[in-house]
């Protein structure tokens, strides 16, 4: 089959044509190898090309998860688990409502990268500490600069906190 295709479009057949054929035989050859190259190698080549930039950054990508995977699973071990940086103020609000100080907090914003400022007045001083360690030990986070204000009454303080989730 393939000899006689190759017969029939032999150099010979072509020299034998009359001019205008062979330059329309030429032409439309021309015209169909251009399209093929057009619409099959370029778009290969381009994303081959792309593909050998991705892959290398979707590998390193994936030992970054691989590593972030085997911290996560340690953590979950050890029964600490991350605050993270766009939760960190609502896991404070949720973490002090339920250890019964939320009211006891007259303001709470954002401070940098994952961190928060807290002013808190009339709290008693041990469930201010208790409520700390529970963060610290918990959810990661870290005292990062702390004022305390005795009150009249005792044991009772006013104090404000800057405060790091972890990671910040």
């Amino acid at each position: 089959m393939i000899r006689q295709i190759t017969s029939r479009f032999s150099i010979d057949r072509l020299r034998a044509l009359p001019p205008r054929d062979r330059w329309l035989v030429v032409g439309i050859t021309a015209f169909v190898v251009l399209i093929l190259y057009l619409s099959l190698w370029m778009p290969l080549q381009g994303e081959l090309t792309r593909l050998r930039t991705a892959v290398p950054q979707e590998r390193a990508q994936l030992a970054q998860m691989q590593v972030q995977a085997r911290e996560i699973n340690q953590l979950r071990v050890s029964g600490r688990v991350p605050v993270s940086g766009g939760n960190l103020l609502a896991n404070l609000e949720q973490s002090a409502t339920a250890n019964g100080i939320r009211s006891r907090i007259i303001r709470m914003e954002p401070d940098g990268n994952n961190g928060a400022r807290l002013s808190l007045e009339g709290i008693h001083f041990n469930a201010l500490i208790t409520w700390l360690t529970s963060l610290q030990n918990q959810g990661g986070v870290r005292i990062e600069k702390a004022t305390f204000e005795a009150q009249a009454a005792a044991g009772i303080v006013n104090a404000r906190l800057v405060l790091r989730g972890a990671g910040g």
